[in-house]
């Protein structure tokens, strides 16, 4: 496959305006639109694969038949929200606001969402907020069934992402992770660009190894790293499956039931903030001073480039696009 790197420059107000009435033409609600594009936008100026694209796919619009979001059971430190078939990305950001009141209030707090078939988008997102509120944050989300079991071909599991955010002095430090070897919206890119894959992270859907993205999309995606990685992904398929009611694989709602775990920590349940704050900091700035593997190498901490990279961006007021994904957005946002 040969690679298509034709790219285009916008100013970032610009593209926001875009974005909006893309996401207002393709029915998102209008009480949504802000949380969506906050979202999409974080993960397109980091470089992200769960960005813009996710709007021309439209996978970030609510069910025909969706009915308000609910709160089904609620208890001291812990909640779970019937999401009902609105946009992922709203349930887990209600789910995340719930999530860091009750750590406010009883030093943890634990929120499970069910019943949302769109995306969440980058759940780095989420865990940077709680961050920023001097909390813990863990995200799991569960996903469409599109990764084997290690030993297996089958898509049976999700790409089951998994982001923790912890507060630091100078900022959140944001690890944001698909458990599989590739993201499924990595997957879309690549065939949308028309580009290869590595050849040792999927699977076509006769089981063989496959560097072609549209193959892939019709096979199966390795998990990270073997038998380790596929390990995490079920813990998170359970996580954000059975313990929350769910849809596992197999099931007849599968696709339409996922399930999001949100976990809220408060430092002061343990040593308390200030001294959390101070060893996290000492701790980093150890790792950071340490001997490099070689000259040109720097240390990064997770999430440290892509925070620059967008910094760089909102600073320059603009970022560089693929040309035929602003032409669709574009199209879209004029219907």
């Amino acid at each position: 496959m040969t690679e298509n790197t034709s790219k285009i420059d916008i100013a970032i107000d610009e593209l926001n305006s875009i974005v909006e009435k893309s996401l207002h033409a393709i029915g998102v609600p209008e009480t949504d639109i802000a949380t969506v594009k906050d979202i999409l936008m974080y993960a397109e100026l980091r470089g992200n694969n769960q960005g813009l694209v996710k709007i021309v796919g439209r996978n970030v619009v609510p069910s025909p038949d969706s009915q308000p979001i609910e709160i089904t059971k609620r208890m001291p430190c812990a909640a779970h929200i019937k999401g009902n078939g609105n946009v992922g990305m709203v349930v887990v950001k209600q789910a995340m606001e719930e999530a860091c009141d009750l750590a406010n209030t009883y030093g943890m707090g634990i929120v499970g969402t069910s019943h949302t078939s769109t995306s969440t988008g980058a759940i780095g997102y989420y865990a940077e907020h709680i961050a920023n509120e001097n909390l813990i944050g863990i995200i799991m989300a569960g996903s469409p069934k599109a990764v084997a079991i290690s030993g297996g071909i089958d898509p049976v599991l999700g790409t089951n992402p998994i982001a923790i955010g912890v507060p630091s002095k100078n900022g959140p430090v944001v690890l944001d992770m698909a458990t599989a070897a590739m993201a499924y919206f990595g997957l879309i890119q690549a065939d949308r660009r028309n580009e290869s894959i590595p050849d040792d992270v999927a699977y076509d859907q006769d089981g063989t190894a496959t560097s072609n993205p549209a193959a892939a999309l019709k096979g199966a995606i390795k998990a990270f790293s073997g038998h380790k990685g596929s390990g995490l992904a079920l813990m998170v398929e359970i996580l954000t499956g059975p313990l929350l009611g769910a849809t596992i694989y197999g099931d007849e709602d599968v696709g339409k039931n996922n399930g999001n775990l949100v976990i809220a920590i408060n430092p002061n349940t343990m040593g308390g903030l200030g001294e959390f704050l101070n060893r996290v900091d000492t701790l980093l700035g150890r790792l950071k001073t340490g001997r490099l593997a070689t000259d040109n190498q720097q240390i990064f901490l997770p999430g440290e480039r892509g925070n620059a990279e967008a910094q760089s961006k909102l600073d320059k007021n603009l970022i560089s696009l693929d040309r035929d994904l602003l032409e669709q957005l574009k199209e879209i946002a004029q219907a």
